[in-house]
């Protein structure tokens, strides 16, 4: 599971592709996830 949050971590604070939104650690369809908190697009998702 820490290779998971350190994966994560990686992408925490990038800029959204799809809007001017940040990239956030959160969750996507109860899966972790780096999510915009803008649009809520996810930019990545780990099952």
């Amino acid at each position: 599971m820490a290779e998971s949050a350190h994966l994560l971590g990686t992408f925490d604070e990038e800029d959204c592709t799809y809007c001017d939104g940040d990239l956030v650690t959160g969750s996507y369809k109860d899966n972790d996830a780096i999510v915009c908190d803008d649009c809520g697009t996810p930019a990545v998702q780990l099952w």
